[in-house]
């Protein structure tokens, strides 16, 4: 019977340990190329739209180009960044950014937390149906939503002047959009409403994962809800905190970007532009593409600072529960 099952078996091929070795190099050659060939979409989609890109930009900021198709791009040098630190509105552009930066925080930062704490307590449907309701201006398109606040701020028959004139507050409609006055905090006021729906998400979602048993053994201990709000929910919520806190520090400029551009256009006098509506400016107004790019390089490596230190602050101020 042993016979029989040792003949029952083919004597190996001649060559059969190379071919083996081979089929074993090329599982490892997969094994290792695999995760490549995962990567390889999102990989050739950020080199497409952002690498590609930002390495253009680096190019074109030494480079002066009209973005005509067929002409030349003349090297300049420095000369771009020279003109661009002597360019009055791209100084005052500097200056209206570090003011939506910072008057955008309140709306993404503090008042979406408070909001999100209040809304947390209610009933699942009620906290449902508020947290939806705050959420819904920011899935509105910034067009449509220029053309609201465009008609509430109208100086002959807008809502805003219509209620400040039976108030007896003015004695004649305001401009708001074409006063120097009021253009930016309007433009301020437009992008913080836009965005307090995200951030109170945002927070919401924070809060589900703090343990109820704090709170619990807080109110045991005595303390109110002002004080479990800072000495409980606050440090649990420091991670997401400076989370959206470099988020709007970030991209404030950008997303004040739309209402700028459709409201103001800048105006009056620059008073309500910022960084990135002037590099749109020299770009496509001026068709001085270097220029742009120029601006936008100097942009680039201080928002990676301010990234950079904010990650920094993150790491040392965050407070995790584990």
């Amino acid at each position: 019977m042993s016979q029989t099952f040792e003949n029952s078996y083919a004597p190996p091929l001649k060559g059969s340990p190379a071919i083996a070795q081979r089929r074993l190099n090329k599982a490892k050659l997969w094994r290792r190329l695999k995760p490549f060939v995962y990567l390889a979409p999102a990989i050739i989609l950020l080199s497409v739209w952002m690498y590609k890109p930002l390495i253009t930009t680096f190019y074109l900021a030494f480079h002066k180009w009209n973005m005509v198709p067929g002409t030349d791009k003349k090297f300049v040098g420095l000369e771009n960044f020279d003109k661009l630190f002597h360019n009055p509105a791209f100084l005052d552009s500097i200056g209206n950014t570090v003011f939506y930066t910072v008057g955008l925080l309140p709306f993404s930062i503090l008042i979406p937390l408070v909001l999100a704490v209040v809304t947390n307590n209610m009933n699942g449907k009620m906290k449902n149906f508020y947290r939806g309701i705050f959420f819904i201006p920011m899935i509105l398109a910034p067009v449509s939503v220029s053309a609201i606040w465009r008609w509430l701020f109208h100086p002959s028959n807008g809502v805003v002047n219509h209620i400040l004139l039976k108030m007896n507050l003015i004695d004649q409609p305001i401009a708001f959009f074409s006063d120097a006055n009021f253009a930016k905090w309007i433009i301020l006021l437009i992008t913080g409403w836009k965005m307090i729906g995200f951030s109170v998400i945002m927070f919401s979602a924070a809060l589900t994962g703090i343990n109820r048993e704090y709170y619990e053994a807080a109110a045991i201990d005595g303390a109110s809800s002002m004080r479990q709000f800072i000495n409980v929910t606050v440090p649990l919520m420091s991670p997401m905190i400076m989370f959206m806190m470099m988020m709007s520090i970030l991209f404030s400029s950008q997303w004040t970007f739309a209402y700028i551009d459709i409201l103001t256009t800048g105006g009056p006098y620059g008073t309500s532009t910022n960084i990135y509506y002037e590099m749109y400016r020299f770009a496509f107004s001026n068709l001085n593409a270097g220029f742009s790019s120029a601006a936008a390089l100097v942009f680039f490596f201080i928002f990676g600072v301010i990234a950079l230190l904010m990650n920094a602050a993150s790491r040392k101020l965050s407070f995790y529960d584990n």
